[in-house]
């Protein structure tokens, strides 16, 4: 398996929206996401599964994850992040933080947050690892079903 980031750009517009969708119960449409590539402020990064076919020596590539996020002054702010069931617990969402990681610290911000379900235990593990720590909490943040979210930070100054 061969993983490539990149920003996304007008084709992954489709497979980014249906990711959304089978991972969020309030998924953002794809013209929000369409709307994210005129915006200045945003950033979204796709991780590509690349296979290479034998038989025609192309490279055939699948939307395999994205991260959205807005860059303002010198904050980061995760929108949303997720990773198609098909290739989760294969590093690509710690990939895609990483990635986004070393933008924002081009780009001099002092810090990345985000919010997460309360019960999304394999997401906050994954942040608490990459040095994220629960600064607060939003009560009842998320709809279908109601719950709380963790706000988590990463200082990168």
């Amino acid at each position: 398996m061969q993983l490539i980031y990149k920003q996304m750009c007008k084709e992954h517009l489709r497979a980014v929206s249906q990711i959304e969708r089978e991972c969020f119960s309030h998924p953002w449409s794809e013209a929000a996401f369409y709307d994210e590539l005129e915006n200045p402020m945003s950033l979204t990064v796709v991780a590509l599964y690349a296979d290479s076919s034998e038989e025609t020596s192309s490279l055939e590539q699948t939307v395999a994850g994205f991260v959205n996020a807005r860059i303002l002054s010198n904050e980061v702010y995760i929108n949303n992040i997720a990773v198609s069931e098909n290739f989760r617990r294969k590093g690509i969402g710690k990939g895609l933080l990483t990635l986004l990681e070393k933008i924002a610290e081009s780009k001099k911000a002092a810090f990345i947050t985000l919010e997460v379900r309360e019960s999304n235990l394999p997401a906050i593990s994954l942040y608490t690892s990459l040095g994220y720590l629960t600064v607060g909490k939003r009560k009842k943040f998320y709809r279908d079903p109601i719950e709380s979210a963790v706000l988590m930070t990463k200082n990168l100054i």
